[in-house]
């Protein structure tokens, strides 16, 4: 299904290159100028901006939220917002909630499809002309990385169709990828899907795209320098964060963990904008790692 994109409509470039329940962002795809007790929220026209895990909305940039259809209600696979002049996201956010953590998808019988095997598509809202291709990855020593990974969205085939769209796929080092990008991928999922631990898990993934936090490589536009993680658990009515970064290598990458708060100022992204304020600046400057199973061990950003 097409959702609305957000971008300012007197830019040229968003209009060649351009992406949000009964909710919105900035009249620009900014933050607006909030709501009572939430002065950072996204406000606005964008439908789906204001979910909790929609970090804040920036001008020049693509919002498209990727939905499905689950008995018969619309559910949002995962929300995106993409810079079409480094052809990569800034972020991804989705959840794990009643409504998608179940897996009904095995991924095992892309043959059938239009793409022959090859799940990997250009993504049918976007013009292929904001995103990298296969071959400005593949040719230049990487390989095609997911952001919202394959198995994060298993609840249907559609929802884990749009993981493929070249839009969530970033160039990363294959080690990397299989490494430490993959054993968080998996503690991630265990966590999402574990109703003893949480109602509802937030999730924002990405790759730092900054002015000095990217590289390119040959025709490869933008290789990130770090990825990332922000985790916000909500379980019985009380929240509780948690960041991890990634230093992009290809080898052993160390994960390191941190409040959300020093994840923001390492990003330049706000996150969970629209939990309100009060709240907002409780659970983003203090973490745990001991209160998220198989991140005990991680090393402490700080150190």
């Amino acid at each position: 299904m097409k959702r609305i994109l957000f971008a300012i409509l007197a830019l040229p470039l968003l209009i060649a290159c351009g992406g949000g329940d009964d909710d919105s962002n900035g009249a620009n795809g900014g933050n607006g100028h909030g709501t009572p007790g939430n002065t950072n929220a996204n406000t606005g026209f964008a439908k789906h901006a204001t979910r909790i895990e929609v970090p804040a909305l920036k001008d020049g940039e693509l919002f498209i939220a990727h939905t499905t259809t689950v008995n018969g209600k619309e559910n949002v696979t995962y929300s995106i917002s993409h810079d079409p002049t480094r052809k990569h996201c800034r972020w991804t956010a989705f959840t794990f909630d009643p409504s998608n953590r179940e897996i009904k998808w095995s991924r095992d019988n892309w043959d059938n499809t239009e793409w022959g095997g090859d799940p990997f598509q250009t993504n049918p809202e976007m013009p292929d002309s904001c995103v990298m291709t296969q071959s400005q990855i593949n040719n230049n020593g990487f390989v095609r990385g997911h952001i919202v990974a394959s198995y994060d969205r298993v609840y249907s085939k559609k929802a884990n169709e749009q993981t493929f769209y070249y839009s969530n796929i970033s160039p990363m080092y294959s080690k990397f990828n299989t490494g430490a990008w993959n054993d968080c991928e998996g503690i991630v999922q265990k966590l999402g899907r574990n109703k003893e631990f949480c109602d509802t898990l937030y999730i924002v993934k990405g790759g730092t795209i900054r002015e000095g936090e990217y590289k390119s490589k040959g025709s490869c536009p933008t290789v990130p320098n770090h990825y990332f993680m922000a985790l916000l658990c909500l379980k019985n009515n009380t929240y509780k964060s948690i960041g991890l970064l990634f230093k992009h290598e290809n080898g052993n990458s160390r994960t390191q963990v941190c409040s959300i708060d020093n994840l923001e100022s390492f990003t330049g992204i706000d996150f969970f904008c629209n939990v309100p304020d009060a709240v907002e600046s409780v659970i983003e400057k203090t973490y745990s790692p001991g209160n998220w199973t198989g991140l005990k061990n991680y090393t402490d950003l700080k150190k």
